[in-house]
Parts: structure tokens; C-alpha cells; sequence
């Protein structure tokens, strides 16, 4: 998912860090605490000091500024995407499939945010292994969530015109289970044929880590990526989404907002697996704190909004050993309806790898128990 904290999640499932990189990961994470919020925070006190004209007018630039910047996003992708670029995404089936008995659901795994299936592939192998159909559905990481859901929508129902016999399971990371939801749970896109959704590491309330997605992309296409010029980094950066994706996953965002109000469906098995394998005490995370209040009045653009950041971050359980997985909180990967909820100490990144943990093991031995 949110791939700027990769320094932090990689260390997950590995043994407690050194006292020292643990200290780095708290100081880095100071850091880019204050570089995100110090511009919001400053305008936010700034506002309280002017009239109530002039407050509206605040209020109102920022909006039109946002609007206007989806406008350019939009029209910058209208002219970079091509209907070449579809190829990128949909369903792609494992030749298992042509073997598999009739009987048995077609799986498929659906990725989260800067993310791909390739990434997440290990999850699939106790399924492959035991030759059920298995499948990816690949989409745009970094898009708008509505249209992704639409994208799933299509592809299942193609898969139910082709197969109308066969039913379907999707296992989900991250964001993925979103997406899902968001096509499941809508009547104009449910497809009819799901009758499992089980989901790793669900923001199903979405996650703070979202209000510090910064230069995702960045990461994504010129950090870890070894192929391709310039041109077709820059392009494919545009093609995968320019960040729409991070403002759905804020809590209480309008996407979040519409997709919670609506109801389970009833026709679906609902699992939802959490992790708390973050690797930050509470005791960093009051370092932290006390940081900004000490530094806050010292620092251009924070002085007099270090209480307001503070009691940010005392809603961050996302990163805080025993109550996340170092992106989703526990307490925010929760859902109304859904009853089948698995707590283990497991890492964002590590719950869809290779089944070298305890952890791990079991989080792949339930998901094949829900399906057998």
C-alpha cells in the first residue's frame, strides 16, 4: 500500500529492530510529520484570526484550487492514456484454470495501492498447489477507487458470461479490499457471482498514513523500477493514477463516506485478517510527540499548531506496535456486519508473502479453511 513508509515495513516478521533503527524510523517519520502538515497547520491558525468574510474566502480557495487540480489531473490522463494501456489491466487467469474441477470457486487476488499481483503472488500458492482455478485482477494502483470498482465490476461479469457455473473468491490486500467492496456492495455493480471476500489488511475506515502519502510514485517508477526511459516512467506514472487513490483512503474522505453508509451483502462471506506487528512503541510515539511540542514553537509554519498535530498523532495507531500493522490500525480495519475477524502480529508488506512466519502460515491455513 502506501509505499513511502517501505523503510518502516520492511522490517516486519523479522525479529524486533536494533534500538538504533528504531530510533531512525521514529525520527524519519518526525520528519515527514512536520514537512506534510507544517503548510496546512499554518493556514489553518491563520484563518481563525480573520473575519468572517474572509474566513469563507479561505475556505473556498483551497476547494476551488482542489477542483481545478482534478480538472488538470483528468485532462492530463485523457491525453496520455491510450486504449493501449487497457492491456495493462483487467483479469488475468493462472493456467491452473484449464485443469481445475468445476467444483471448486475460482480465487482471485485482488493488490492495493502501488502495488501489482506479481507482488502479492505467494498468498496464491496454498491455492495453486491444491489446483484451484486461481486468477489477478490487475488495476490502475494509484486511481480514483470508484472507477477501479467499476473496472472489477466488468471483469466479473465477463468471467460469470464465460463460466456462469462457477463461482468466485476474492482475497484481497490493502486497498484491494476497497475496491471490492465498492463493486460488491453497489447494486448497479455487484455481478452476482461472489460468495467470498476475505481481506488482508483492510483500511475499511481508511488510514492516517494517507494524509503523508507523498511522492508514492516516485518510489513506485523511478526508485524500484529498473526498465524503461524516462518518458515511459513519467507516462506510466499518469497511466497508474496521480494520486486519487491516497484521498479516498483518508478517514472520513467522501469515497470512504459513501462506501461504509451502505450495507453488507447478504449473499457474501465476509473475513477480515488484522495485523499489529508495527514496529514503533508507544513510548517513540510519545517521543514524537514531545518533539513537536518542543520544536513547534521554534519552527516557521508550525508555531502554534504543535497541540493540534499532537493530538494527530495520537490517532495514529497505524504505526504503533500491538495496534497496527505499520498502515492500517486495528480499530480502522474493523467493519460493521462482519463478525470473522483474525488478529495476528503480522506486518502490512509480509501478510501476502511466502509462509516463512507463524503469522504468516496461519493467515494462509485460514484462508484455505474458508474456502474448503
Amino acid at each position: 500500500m502506501l509505499r513511502f513508509l517501505h523503510f518502516n515495513t520492511r522490517q516486519f516478521d523479522t525479529g524486533r529492530p536494533a534500538t538504533a533503527s528504531r530510533f531512525t524510523t521514529a525520527t524519519i517519520l518526525f520528519a515527514v510529520i512536520l514537512s506534510t502538515c507544517a503548510g496546512q497547520l499554518q493556514a489553518a491558525d491563520a484563518s481563525a484570526e480573520v473575519d468572517a468574510e474572509s474566513q469563507w474566502i479561505t475556505v473556498a480557495k483551497p476547494v476551488v484550487r482542489e477542483a481545478t487540480d482534478y480538472g488538470f489531473k483528468r485532462w492530463l490522463r485523457s491525453r496520455v492514456y491510450k486504449h493501449a494501456d487497457d492491456a495493462k489491466f483487467g483479469l488475468s487467469l493462472h493456467e491452473c484454470c484449464k485443469e481445475a474441477e468445476e467444483s471448486l470457486p475460482l480465487v482471485i487476488q485482488v493488490h492495493g495501492f502501488n502495488s501489482c499481483y506479481e507482488r502479492n503472488a505467494a498468498v496464491m500458492e496454498p491455492f495453486i498447489e491444491r489446483q484451484y482455478p486461481c486468477g489477478g485482477f490487475t488495476y490502475p494502483n494509484d486511481f480514483s477507487l470508484s472507477e477501479s470498482a467499476e473496472r472489477l465490476s466488468r471483469e466479473l461479469r465477463q468471467q460469470a458470461k464465460e463460466c456462469p457455473e462457477r463461482r468466485v473468491a476474492l482475497i484481497t490486500h490493502s486497498m484491494g479490499g476497497l475496491v471490492a467492496r465498492a463493486c460488491l456492495e453497489d447494486p448497479e455493480l455487484n455481478p452476482g457471482n461472489v460468495d467470498h471476500l476475505l481481506m488482508l489488511a483492510p483500511p475499511s475506515q481508511g488510514t492516517m498514513v494517507a494524509h503523508f502519502a507523498v511522492a508514492t510514485d516516485v518510489w513506485e517508477h523511478w526508485l524500484s523500477r529498473k526498465q524503461g526511459g524516462a518518458w515511459a516512467r513519467w507516462r506510466d506514472s499518469v497511466v497508474d493514477g496521480l494520486g486519487e487513490a491516497a484521498d479516498d483512503l483518508v478517514p472520513g474522505s467522501p469515497f470512504l463516506t459513501q462506501l461504509n453508509a451502505r450495507p453488507r451483502n447478504p449473499d457474501i462471506q465476509y473475513s477480515i485478517f488484522l495485523g499489529t506487528a508495527a514496529t514503533m512503541s508507544n513510548d517513540e510515539m510519545a517521543w514524537i510527540r514531545n518533539a513537536i511540542r518542543k520544536t513547534g514553537s521554534k519552527l516557521p509554519g508550525i508555531s502554534g499548531s504543535a497541540e493540534r498535530l499532537e493530538r494527530l498523532l495520537e490517532d495514529m495507531d497505524e504505526v504503533v506496535e500491538g495496534k497496527g500493522d505499520g498502515i492500517v490500525a486495528v480499530e480502522r480495519g474493523r467493519l460493521k456486519g462482519v463478525d470473522d475477524i483474525v488478529i495476528l502480529p503480522f506486518g502490512h508488506l509480509s501478510v501476502t508473502g511466502k509462509a516463512e512466519t507463524d503469522p504468516i502460515r496461519q493467515v494462509q491455513a485460514a484462508l484455505l479453511s474458508r474456502l474448503e
